[in-house]
């Protein structure tokens, strides 16, 4: 408990004396730029103080101490963050009233010294800043009577920056104006030279520019200045027109009302109400009532118009005179003379008259009727024509107006100077075009032309001179479906004449092969009757004529043709009711078996075949059946599993139906080999009582093909007793002894196309008297095993072995792993202790025990970690010891109360740690 207490008192005593050395410390301003890079170094205090182990710290604790770093070891102040002189000015940090300077106190601590350093630094001005304008453009007005000398003050630019890096002069860029001069002072303005006139020039524009900087390093920032001219009324209107002489305009007599004859302008250079205008008639026109009924005068434009239509015959002249004056003070007016000449136009229409040849018939002197079998260049009107008008005006011409793309039907001729005649121009037909219509266009050679147009219609009279036309003449086919109705009507037969009130006769016409009376007639409405009933199957098409004929004797004939559809009248059915289709075994899939086919008397219909429902289920794994009646297999038969296959077909033509029977018989082929049936060991047992006669054994065989691929046939190989015979219908002969034999049986079948054959080696025969001697031999053959078996079954047992082995070191391995990893983790998980912050010691190489020791010193503080490594005799462990020195020259340490040291204490050997 005494220990902590001694320990206060030390460190009081110690910070007495050291109260008792320290002095302030005042260092000569430091120059730093503003413009100073982050981590530049201003200045290393421990140069300033004698040679020990000092730390510093800032005393200041304003916002200054944000923009440096201070080595509390060496004492160097270096930039922390970007020196703006503007933003720290701006900010209150530093006094900018002459120059920015930045106060720091900085304490220095040593063994035996407490010094306060005070650090002046002086931020120097650099030109990082641009000048500038407020505006981009300024506006100044001034009136245009100022008197010269004047002085126009001019906006000031801004520049954060000292002298001399902030503005420093002004000009005008480029000053081609010579009404001003520019007066360069620190507050700059512009001097009136001359006299103005806004009438001149009502605006100037200036470039004002700002230069900063010194003389080889100038930079400038512009404005633009605009200077508007207001305006005084000192000017009088002026017309666009020569004032001392009038103007003299002509209009023609036709001019509608509101017609703007002509707009008397006049200028005023001043502006506002200075340069607005009023036009009025002057009193002396004002006086002449017939001017002022017909004229009006726009006040504010000059606009002059007709109130109504001017006569040539009444007056031919005008005399206006027109007053223009501004609405300013103490206005002046001014005058123009205006003479309106009024020209004469051509105001008489032409006018016609006309009249007909005798043989032609003219109704209210535009429908005119005429034969259509006029002759070409026939007269059929004459025209006449006059105007009231003289000289050009009334000279009048006449023109054909056709609406006709082609050829016009009519032609105009000129016979006189006023006299035309209309002639035809083409060869007339009513039935083409009963109607044709054309224009005569009148006109005189006055400007403004007149003209007149005359609306004629030619009718056409009727000549019967045409052929009957049957409607649709050229498609007089006709379809129609057999078995049809008797007294059918097949169509109403619509024929015209192309002439007018004209009688038609119809009849039917045959060639003199054909006798269709009794068919086809025609009754009283012209339709065409079908009398009887039509067969397709006897008689498919139809050919006549119609004969049409008018009242003249013109006839026409018209092709008749009936074509007749065939319908589904006639059964399908089959020609016999069963059919058989034979096809071998082992054929490949999808063989074509055969055609099914059926008959149908119907030409056009389409018959298509499938199995019954009723078989379906037995054939649709077997065979395929086309819609055409095409039978295909779907697999390869086997006979001895399928040997027949029997099913029913049906026709259908949509209408009706019938019914076949189909076989398919399945022929053999020898695809299989003889197998036997008797097994060996085969046992016989002989009783004694018996005769001496042989034995007669007969053995089974097997083969599933049929007839001579089924008979099989027996011979021996390599008995082992010459007494012993095998026929060939497999009666074996042995001798009457109990005896065992052995032999090999070969099989073959009696196949044409190919013999198969089978071999049964080492059979055995026992000859014995009793079946219990048969069930011995039987356990005793089950349990000997030949050499292959016996070696099959030590493999599986070696195999068996060597993978439980790998299993077994696979679970070792996978242990071995886990235990290692948990040792890791523990040697991790140990518990760390903090010891005291201020320590002197030296480290002892003979500790009995391994100790790790870790430092953390305070962040100021250059750390140094040295690693040694040392085994002794008595003990195998290892050594690991870890420390860390404010200097790398001396082992003992005194640290500052801000640095802590942790020791972590290894009392186990890292024998089996080591990786």
């Amino acid at each position: 408990m005494s220990c902590p207490w001694l320990w206060l008192i030390v460190n009081l005593f110690i910070s007495f004396i050291s109260l008792c050395q320290s002095r302030y410390i005042r260092l000569p301003p430091v120059n730093c730029s503003e413009l100073s890079p982050i981590g530049t170094s201003i200045t290393q205090l421990i140069n300033v103080l004698p040679s020990s182990n000092w730390e510093f710290t800032f005393l200041t604790r304003t916002s200054v101490i944000s923009y440096f770093l201070l080595d509390d070891l060496k004492g160097t102040i270096t930039v922390k963050r970007r020196l703006d002189r503007e933003d720290l000015c701006r900010l209150g940090i530093c006094s900018c009233s002459n120059e920015c300077l930045l106060k720091l106190e900085i304490n220095a601590l040593s063994d035996t010294y407490t010094h306060i350093i005070y650090v002046p630094i002086i931020v120097i001005d650099e030109n990082d800043n641009f000048c500038f304008f407020s505006n981009d453009i300024y506006y100044l007005n001034i009136s245009e009577n100022v008197p010269i000398n004047t002085r126009l003050v001019l906006p000031i630019a801004h520049d954060p920056d000292q002298t001399p890096n902030n503005v420093q002069s002004y000009s005008i860029v480029p000053n081609n104006y010579s009404e001003f001069r520019l007066d360069n002072q620190f507050s700059p303005s512009m001097i009136i030279m001359k006299e103005l006139d806004r009438e001149s020039c009502d605006k100037y524009y200036f470039n004002f520019c700002a230069y900063e900087g010194i003389e080889n390093q100038k930079r400038s920032c512009c404005t633009k200045v605009v200077l508007t001219i207001t305006d005084i009324n000192d000017n009088s209107p002026k017309f666009q027109q020569d004032q001392q002489s009038p103007l003299i305009i002509k209009v023609s007599e036709l001019s509608p009302i509101d017609t703007e004859l002509i707009q008397m302008k006049a200028f005023d250079p001043d502006e506002g109400i200075n340069g607005q205008i009023r036009y009025t008639f002057s009193k002396w026109t004002q006086n002449d009532v017939t001017i002022i009924k017909i004229f009006n005068l726009n006040s504010l434009n000059g606009s002059i118009t007709l109130l109504k239509q001017l006569d040539y015959e009444e007056r031919n002249n005008y005399e206006l005179q027109i007053q223009a004056k501004d609405s300013g003070s103490n206005a002046i007016p001014t005058y123009a003379t205006l003479i309106i000449q009024v020209i004469d136009e051509n105001d008489c229409t032409p006018e016609i008259f006309t009249f007909s040849p005798a043989d032609v018939q003219l109704i209210n002197n535009s429908i005119i009727y005429i034969l259509e079998n006029i002759s070409l260049g026939t007269p059929i009107l004459y025209v006449t024509v006059s105007d009231c008008d003289s000289n050009e005006n009334g000279r009048v011409a006449m023109k054909l107006i056709s609406s006709f793309a082609t050829t016009s039907p009519v032609q105009l001729e000129k016979v006189t100077d006023n006299t035309y005649v209309i002639k035809t121009n083409i060869l007339l037909d009513r039935e083409q075009n009963s109607f044709h219509s054309f224009t005569l266009l009148t006109y005189d050679h006055g400007h403004p032309q007149r003209s007149i147009e005359s609306q004629f219609e030619l009718q056409l009279i009727d000549v019967n001179d045409c052929s009957p036309i049957f409607e649709n003449s050229t498609n007089y086919s006709f379809y129609i479906d057999e078995n049809n109705e008797e007294n059918l009507i097949l169509h109403t037969v619509e024929i015209y004449d192309p002439d007018e009130d004209d009688h038609l006769t119809l009849e039917l016409k045959f060639n003199n092969e054909q006798d269709y009376n009794h068919i086809f007639q025609l009754n009283e409405k012209n339709q065409l009757i079908i009398l009887k009933r039509l067969d397709y199957e006897k008689q498919s098409l139809y050919e006549f004529s119609i004969l049409a004929e008018d009242t003249m004797g013109h006839k026409t004939f018209v092709p008749i043709v009936i074509h007749l559809n065939d319908l589904n009248d006639n059964p399908v059915q089959f020609s016999k009711k069963f059919t058989q289709f034979q096809l071998e075994e082992n054929q490949n899939n999808y063989t074509f078996l055969g055609h099914i086919q059926a008959e149908d008397e119907d030409e056009n219909d389409e018959i298509t075949y499938k199995i019954h429902s009723e078989d379906l289920n037995q054939t649709k794994n077997f065979i395929e059946l086309k819609s055409n009646g095409d039978l295909h297999t779907k697999i390869s038969f086997n006979r001895e599993k399928i040997n027949k296959l029997k099913f029913r077909v049906i026709a259908n033509d949509s209408l009706h139906t019938d019914l076949i029977s189909i076989e398919i018989l399945i022929l053999d082929q020898n695809d299989n080999k003889p197998t036997m049936i008797s097994r060996s060991p085969y046992c016989y047992i002989y009783n004694k009582t018996n005769s001496n006669e042989n034995i007669r054994i007969d053995l089974e065989s097997y083969d599933p093909d049929e007839d001579d691929n089924g008979n099989v046939s027996f011979s021996l190989v390599n008995p082992s007793s010459m007494k012993i015979t095998l026929l060939s219908n497999g009666t074996l002969i042995v001798p009457p002894l109990f005896q065992e034999y052995k032999f090999d049986i070969y099989l073959h079948d009696q196949g044409k196309a190919k013999v198969l054959s089978s071999i049964y080696k080492k059979f055995i025969l026992l000859i014995v008297s009793d079946e219990s001697e048969c069930q011995n031999y039987s356990i005793i053959s089950s349990i000997q095993l030949d050499q292959r078996t016996f070696i099959y079954f030590i493999s599986i047992i070696l195999i068996s072995l060597l993978c439980f082995t790998i299993v077994i070191l696979l679970i070792c391995c996978f242990y071995y792993f886990l235990q290692r990893r948990s040792r890791r983790r523990s040697l991790n998980n140990k518990t760390t202790t903090n010891l005291t912050p201020s320590f002197s010691s030296s480290l002892n190489e003979d500790a009995e025990n391994d100790t790790l020791l870790l430092s953390s010193p305070s962040p100021q503080f250059t750390a140094m970690t040295t690693v040694s490594i040392s085994t002794t005799t008595t003990n195998d462990s290892t050594r690991l010891t870890t420390f860390a020195d404010r200097t790398p020259t001396n082992k003992s340490s005194s640290l500052s109360s801000s640095s802590s040291t942790t020791y972590v204490k290894m009392s186990h050997s890292f024998e089996d740690e080591i990786l």
